[in-house]
């Protein structure tokens, strides 16, 4: 197969959706087929660290988005792929009249209803121009690749009654080493995140931190004016870092967190990059969610937390016992690799995508 991939993302410093595109890209052609991704992407030079080797149409302005989505649109018409993998997001017209032309399949990453209302800046505007959004880009797809049963079986995208499949996110583990376990003297808890994320629940591993005084804690991922949580004496907050910035962080992490509040945008389910990144590289991890790839089970790395707003303040307890018990310990690869490694979650997106071939 042809296969375009289009996208609209930012391309900065920590990219886990980056690294799950060029895995994703590389598994295709490894299989045997044709790839080009074709990204938008606004222009933010002091942070766009990441520039793979895609074909990409930087803007900005809103009239250079409106002008590079054109010619976006323009080149994948003139590359006449087979199938069009689609990375759902805010698009302009346009956009929606490839779909038209190739059979495309859209992958939904979150529930964009809820993404839109939780926006900071123009909520109501944001929710406004995507329900037009997602009318014209599912109305029109093939089919559907959802990262969760929570999404794929969710009305906001059931209702468009599209073929479905549940494919979680996954990493290419060759590119993580697996990091031994470190000997602090003080316990070391690490989190990876992005500012403006309520869902992260970073204002809860501040908490955390208050009530753990005997443990150091790095937060990664957030600049000095977008701090809007407390900051105790034993947690340093880092800034926007790429993975050589980050790594050393994690190699010296007896523990990591992922998502804490997913209740925030009505979500319970889910399947963090940055969670199956903790455990490429071996470190047992706290969520507060059914992870896809570990439904219905409790392996010896996770910690589950109950989906609500006090888990951390009532589980304060648990949390400190868990990392009583897995310091000094690793996640051996083989224990995750076939849940969380890019292989075989690819050769069942292709799989998919051959089914919408004409």
């Amino acid at each position: 197969m042809k296969i375009a991939y289009v996208c609209y993302w930012f391309l900065l410093e920590r990219d886990g959706v980056v690294a799950k595109i060029e895995a994703q890209a590389a598994n295709w052609r490894a299989a045997g087929h044709e790839v080009e991704v074709f990204c938008l992407a606004r222009v933010m030079p002091e942070r766009q660290a990441t520039l793979p080797p895609w074909r990409t149409f930087f803007f900005g302005s809103p009239a250079g988005r409106l002008l590079r989505t054109r010619e976006l649109v323009a080149a994948v018409e003139e590359w006449r792929p087979d199938v069009l993998y689609l990375r759902y997001d805010l698009f302009l017209p346009p956009l929606p009249r490839l779909l038209g032309a190739f059979g495309t399949a859209i992958e939904i990453n979150a529930n964009d209803r809820e993404e839109a209302r939780l926006r900071i800046e123009r909520p109501r505007a944001a929710a406004a121009f995507n329900e037009l959004n997602r009318r014209m880009l599912l109305s029109r797809a093939r089919g559907l690749v959802c990262v969760t049963r929570e999404l794929a079986l969710s009305d906001d995208f059931a209702s468009f009654a599209k073929p479905t499949v549940t494919i979680g996110n996954g990493v290419d583990l060759d590119r993580m080493p697996e990091l031994p376990p470190p000997a602090n003297d003080r316990p070391r808890i690490v989190f990876l995140g992005s500012a403006r994320q309520r869902w992260h629940g970073v204002d809860k591993i501040s908490l955390l931190a208050e009530l753990m005084p005997d443990a150091d804690f790095d937060i990664v991922g957030y600049g000095g004016n977008l701090v809007d949580f407390a900051v105790p004496p034993n947690m340093q907050v880092h800034p926007p870092l790429a993975r050589e910035g980050y790594e050393p962080l994690l190699a010296r992490a007896d523990l990591a967190i992922g998502t804490l509040a997913l209740h925030r945008k009505n979500m319970h389910e889910a399947c963090p990059l940055k969670v199956r990144e903790y455990l490429g590289h071996g470190l047992p991890v706290v969520i507060a969610y059914e992870d896809t790839d570990f439904a219905g089970e409790s392996p010896w790395f996770l910690l589950g937390l109950p989906n609500e707003e006090s888990n951390v303040r009532d589980h304060v307890d648990a949390i400190r016992a868990f990392l009583d018990r897995v310091r000094g310990r690793r996640v051996a690869r083989h224990e995750v690799e076939e849940r969380i490694g890019s292989r075989a979650k690819e050769r069942r997106r292709l799989e998919f995508l051959e089914t919408l071939t004409p």
